[in-house]
């Protein structure tokens, strides 16, 4: 490839980091409003579709993307650039079936699905999330292809361009679809045609309908990113010259590469939905199991939620809202493992590279990076959640201060939660470039068991209900994370300095929080609660924790070396003895 294009494994880190950054910054601006138009059951509605979509997703896309990637990381590192772009043509064509059966299996398992799920409300959404698979397993695959070729632009552009165009049209056509339901109840007492006795059996009517037109937004947005990676490929191309092509050797079959692709996928494909492993079991079991807890204890979780669940809503839809209040907490906690995700995005060629090139030491400094930088970002933000869940919960959502207190001691126990699925993303991607593809699957079976025995056995309990299903997912990724790192380190043949890995980023993580706790009492008192107190609170425990970094020289040379200019940085850090 061509020396511009080819990014180390931080540098493209930072690129997708970035772009996910911004993704995320859009994102909490199209989910804040949302949460007001569509309300607390809407968001119910909208993250029951959403969860079936996400693992659906995985399963149709999770697998070839990094199977792409992976070889055409490998025939990069050997110069078979004829092979890589059959490996593109082949992967296309596979994407295209794959996201045409899933959004058929979508499509047509909508009603046995929301019907299982105890929340048949949110079948119009489900049905109008269904052609966004296609969009997204096109993306993909173009994703794939340049991730492996080491050039993540094309990835953390079309991110961003997604999340523009799912803030306006997904916002529009939410209100649009309230407010249209709203005026026919005015004018006809129905709702979409469905009669309404009162107006807040019209409002729910309502919200379900605008719950789809949320999702229709999203839909808009993956056909908008496949457009602009499609323009990209046809306008940019891939870098590869014309001499290069010249000097590789012939392409490899087509079936073969086609049964290669294939092998790789498939145990790949089934380990990804262990990112998903735990949203996927939730959606199926919580709402469902909050049912039967009703039905066993209804006085005893009435005055367990005593004035945070509202007084007019019916029975049935009770167990909608507190999932509905959970998945507060689950959106906020979403936000770390996406950003650490990208860390095995960008080291998956460079680690496949340094494992086929059989460079040893390289393999160990790129393992050792990419654990120390998820660390470094994931063990402060844990700490930070479970310092100030309930003041980061009222930042992000301040229309909902009842289902706040439901949220605010789930998130707590998520805040550790997050430390182990920020690490365990990352070390499955390793696991897949050193040919362990068949771990993570084992893995995400082991930890989705724990987890949906947790759910099933104890969310039905009405003294304890939901508040045990963030233990669920806890356990979860601690169990796949724990089990899984051994055995990278195992099969790489590499030693890791787990104090500088993992120690130091917890002391600094363990300050942050400790720093924005004592920050916070005295803010609120002085300046009142509200979202400044909150920002100051994390200011505060952002300083700290930079300023333990360098005391602890928590920050190796390795890891600056691999930034742009990262020589220079580290020639200037090094002399005031702030890198380890």
């Amino acid at each position: 490839m061509p020396k511009k294009q080819k990014q180390s494994f931080l540098h493209g880190a930072i690129i997708l980091m970035a772009a996910t950054l911004i993704v995320k910054v859009i994102g909490a601006l199209f989910k804040m409003p949302l949460k007001g138009i569509i309300g607390v059951s809407g968001f119910g509605y909208f993250n029951t579709a959403y969860g079936l979509f996400n693992t659906l997703y995985a399963l149709s896309t999770a697998g070839l993307p990094i199977a792409v990637a992976k070889m055409v990381a490998e025939c990069a590192a050997s110069g078979h650039y004829r092979d890589i772009r059959r490996i593109h043509r082949i992967s296309t064509a596979v994407f295209l079936v794959t996201g045409s059966v899933g959004t058929l299996v979508m499509l047509l398992g909508a009603g046995p699905y929301v019907s299982f799920a105890k929340n048949p409300s949110a079948y119009l959404s489900v049905v109008v999330m269904s052609p966004a698979i296609l969009f997204v397993c096109l993306t993909s695959s173009f994703r794939g292809y340049y991730e492996g070729l080491r050039n993540m632009y094309p990835t953390g552009i079309s991110q961003v361009v997604e999340a523009l165009v799912k803030l306006v049209c997904g916002l529009a056509l939410a209100a649009f679809a309230i407010n249209m339901g709203m005026g026919e109840y005015a004018r006809l007492g129905t709702v979409f045609g469905t009669a309404a006795d009162s107006e807040e059996s019209a409002r729910l009517l309502a919200l379900a309908y605008g719950s789809a037109g949320a999702i229709l937004g999203i839909v808009i947005s993956t056909f908008a990113g496949t457009l602009y990676l499609w323009l990209y490929h046809k306008i940019k191309g891939d870098g590869i010259t014309r001499s290069q092509l010249v000097a590789a050797p012939p392409a490899t079959d087509k079936k073969v590469l086609l049964r290669r692709l294939i092998l790789i996928a498939v145990p790949v494909c089934l380990g990804a939905v262990a990112t998903n492993v735990t949203t996927l079991i939730d959606v199926t079991s919580v709402t469902n199991r909050l049912a039967t807890a009703l039905d066993r204890g209804y006085d005893v979780m009435m005055s367990m939620y005593a004035g945070m669940i509202p007084e007019a809503m019916p029975l049935t839809e009770i167990p909608n809202y507190l999932f509905g209040a959970y998945n507060l907490s689950v959106t906020v906690f979403n936000l770390v493992p996406a950003i650490t995700t990208t860390f095995g995005i960008s080291a998956l060629p460079a680690v496949t590279t340094a494992w086929v090139e059989g460079r040893r030491e390289s393999l160990r400094k790129n393992i050792e990076s990419v654990w120390r930088m998820t660390s470094l970002i994931a063990m402060p933000a844990g700490f930070g959640l479970i310092a100030l869940a309930g003041p980061v919960l009222h930042f992000l959502f301040p229309g909902e201060p009842e289902a706040i207190l439901i949220a605010a001691p789930i998130l707590r126990v998520l805040g550790v939660a997050v430390i182990f699925v920020s690490l365990t993303l990352p070390t499955n991607s390793m696991l897949q470039a050193v040919g362990k593809l068949n771990v993570p699957v084992k893995m995400m079976l082991l930890g989705g068991a724990a987890k949906l025995i947790l759910n099933f056995s104890l969310v039905a309990v009405p003294s304890i209900n939901i508040r045990v299903a963030p233990y669920g997912t806890l356990l979860c990724y601690a169990i796949i994370f724990l089990v899984s790192a051994p055995i990278l380190c195992r099969t790489a043949g590499v030693k890791i300095r787990a104090f500088q890995v993992f120690g130091k980023p917890l002391l600094g993580g363990v300050f942050c929080g400790a720093a924005a706790w004592a920050a916070y009492g005295p803010l609120a008192r002085y300046l009142s609660e509200g979202r400044l107190t909150t920002l100051l609170a994390m200011a505060a425990g952002g300083a700290v924790y930079v300023v333990s970094l360098f005391l602890l020289r928590a920050i190796a040379k390795d890891d600056v070396l691999m930034l742009p200019k990262g020589e220079k940085i580290a020639k200037l850090l090094e002399k005031r003895g702030l890198i380890g």
